[in-house]
């Protein structure tokens, strides 16, 4: 298991609820509601670097 995931699986998400949360080296570098410009900057800051990419859902969701 990756330590990204691992730290994800981990993570407190309450306050990234409906959001996007992008992770490196076990840390939360962004967060919100665009993905594209939050994977630019990240891409930008952390070029050698594979992002780990998470959509926290809202507390009530249905899967079918």
């Amino acid at each position: 298991m990756s330590g990204n995931f691992q730290a994800f699986l981990e993570l407190d998400t309450s306050k990234y609820l409906n959001q996007y949360i992008v992770m490196i080296d076990k840390k939360v570098v962004a967060y919100g509601k665009d993905i594209v410009l939050m994977l630019k900057s990240t891409r930008r800051k952390h070029p050698k670097k594979i992002p780990f990419v998470a959509k926290i859902p809202e507390k009530s969701v249905l899967v079918l």
